[in-house]
């Protein structure tokens, strides 16, 4: 039996020959007057953005003049309702959009964008009263087929960031208890990124958390490490009027609530923005072949969720099963029989399994670690686990 190490396929990014060296050169500073300072908020307004709508707390009452906005470029910051979970980094998130141009939201859960799109998402720590900056991402769509994803690290004085090593750097900051951040490698990135929750994988876009659940107006106010939004951040509501979208949905998606179980909306939605971007239908998690925890804008109802059809009370594939795990992903009632649970919170485990004989790659066997996610982050997310063990613990048997 041969082993092998896990690889997934890159044909959509773009080689290191087409990368900026400087953040600076990406166009990110381009629209704001003061990047150094994380207190001052003009930097949201588009320096080229005249008609930016004006909205009320309630980010309604569009202004008219976004007719006009649609033939102008779009740049804004925006805040996905259930953030990915990074080792407890603080992040701000911006997004530019070229003139003249739209997403194509045909398909509400497969959103297609323009050549040219550019997302830069920051990363930084809590020191004191400051925050240190510690590497800025960017992805960008550079032809209909491929798209361009870099890191760069801020340096000591804060000052300028810089193209990273495809390697990244491991151990580049101390989180305490012995926890270092680490600077991502290309192929780190590109496990999650590959596969972006999507029937058609990357060929649609690798694109994650900018979508029409994550961006809803009807945001959960409950969401697990949930970042208040500002007047001046995106919502899918201001993103339809200003004409960058193909179509406008009816009503605003969400994740539905449940009597029964109060936790669900938040749960599911934690999972939908850490796990679905590999476990899906089409997901890098192909191997299960079995759990979903993607949130599809059409489900209206907790019953056509992913997570409820293929975690609820469900097995775990027998090949997919290392030695000491729970047997069911989640045992109603019982967090701590729940694999989901021993997954999120096993550190050191690791297990081999054979690929199962209808998968391509059949013929070869597989390691990887227990703890999920298995890569982009190094520290335990108890805040998560204690609630979707409250919210196991309490579902009926």
């Amino acid at each position: 039996m041969k082993t092998i190490t896990l690889f997934v396929s890159l044909c959509i990014f773009s080689s290191s020959t087409l990368a900026y060296n400087d953040l600076s050169d990406t166009g990110l500073f381009d629209h704001f007057s003061d990047h150094n300072n994380h207190n001052n908020h003009n930097h949201q307004k588009p320096t080229f953005f005249r008609g930016w709508p004006h909205r009320d707390r309630q980010h309604e009452n569009v202004s008219a003049k976004s007719h006009w906005a649609r033939f102008r470029p779009l740049f804004a910051r925006y805040s996905p309702q259930y953030p990915l979970w990074s080792d407890g980094t603080i992040k701000r998130r911006w997004i530019y959009l070229p003139g003249g141009s739209k997403i194509d939201t045909t398909d509400s859960d497969a959103w297609i964008f323009p050549v040219g799109t550019k997302l830069w998402k920051e990363f930084s720590v809590r020191e004191g009263r400051k925050l240190r900056k510690l590497e800025t991402r960017l992805l960008e769509k550079v032809e209909e087929d491929q798209w361009n994803m870099e890191t760069y690290i801020w340096n000591e004085r804060q000052t300028r960031a810089t193209l990273a090593p495809d390697e990244g750097i491991k151990n580049a900051y101390p989180l305490g208890n012995g926890k270092f951040y680490d600077i991502p490698s290309k192929h780190d990135c590109e496990f999650c990124h590959s596969k972006a929750a999507l029937d058609n994988g990357p060929k649609v876009t690798p694109v994650l958390g900018f979508s029409a659940l994550q961006l809803s107006d009807d945001r959960d106010e409950n969401a697990i490490h949930g970042e208040p939004l500002n007047g001046r951040m995106l919502t899918l509501s201001v993103l339809q009027n200003l004409g960058k979208t193909s179509t406008i949905l009816d009503e605003m998606p969400a994740i539905p609530e449940s009597d029964l179980a109060p936790l669900q909306r938040q749960v599911f939605g934690y999972l939908h923005g850490n796990c679905a971007h590999c476990h899906n239908e089409s997901g890098l998690a192909e191997f299960t072949n079995t759990t979903n925890f993607f949130h599809s804008v059409k489900a209206k109802f907790v019953q056509q969720s992913g997570t409820y059809q293929t975690a609820l009370g469900k097995p775990i594939t027998n090949y997919l099963r290392p030695n000491g795990s729970p047997e069911y992903i989640i045992k109603p009632g019982n967090a701590a029989e729940s694999a989901l649970i021993y997954r999120m919170t096993e550190e050191y485990e690791e297990y081999t399994f054979d690929v199962p004989p209808w998968h391509h790659s059949a013929g070869f066997s597989l390691t990887v670690g227990v703890k999920m996610p298995f890569v982009g982050t190094n520290v335990i997310d108890w805040e998560a686990v204690d609630i979707i063990t409250d919210y196991i613990n309490h579902l009926p048997n």
